[in-house]
């Protein structure tokens, strides 16, 4: 009886031993780096910029038809960084690391009464489109990723990272990730879950009045 309780615990013990060396020699995810080949790090401030010089600036947030919620758009001129942003890791880890959950926040623009966080607005428009939006503080994780996005490399082109938006965060529901796009509408460049996705770079935010 007691060699049979041996054999029937046997793999559950394989199984404990796979997931704890797996977990002990897995390479660690792949930090982001800023235009200046540093790093990431979580409290710093950057700026969202398109990887190549085309005729749209970095990333602000503006209003569009109504004065709530506030938008995520391109700055009309390629010589303005954007409002500066800070990545916040879901993990609370350092460096911020690519396909791992982060939340997006403004931290500085002309008529924010407080910082905001990236979110995906309900669909609206005759075409159901869904813009990033922003709205109000991080609140720590759901459970449902709502904000959650996830940052991945480009190898083609001029390189850079394109923002995925997570509804959940595993490894099981990468289907119901989307791309973070750039679409015209009303003249101007709108980010949402619409258009090709938008190749960007992170440029540090190094000077007091440099926003």
């Amino acid at each position: 009886m007691q060699q049979l309780h041996i054999l029937v615990c046997l793999p559950a013990i394989f199984l404990i031993l796979f997931i704890l060396l797996h977990s002990r020699f897995r390479k660690p995810l792949e930090p982001i780096y800023d235009t200046e080949g540093n790093e990431l790090i979580q409290g710093e401030k950057y700026y969202i910029i398109p990887s190549d010089c085309g005729s749209e600036g970095g990333l602000i947030v503006t209003q569009k038809n109504t004065s709530w919620p506030l938008f995520v758009a391109q700055d009309i001129s390629s010589l303005n960084n954007g409002n500066p942003v800070t990545i916040i890791p879901v993990t609370n880890t350092h460096p911020v690391r690519l396909s791992s959950g982060v939340y997006i926040q403004f931290v500085s623009c002309a008529f924010c009464l407080e910082s905001m966080v990236w979110k995906i607005g309900d669909p609206e428009g005759a075409y159901g489109r869904r813009h990033v939006v922003v709205a109000g503080e991080v609140r720590g994780d759901t459970g449902h990723g709502v904000g959650q996005f996830r940052i991945e490399k480009v190898e083609t082109g001029h390189g850079g990272y394109i923002i995925i938006f997570c509804p959940k965060v595993c490894k099981l529901c990468r289907s119901a990730c989307q791309n973070v796009g750039a679409f015209m509408e009303g003249g101007k460049s709108w980010l949402g879950l619409e258009g090709l996705p938008l190749i960007i770079a992170f440029k540090k935010n190094n000077s007091f009045n440099d926003v």
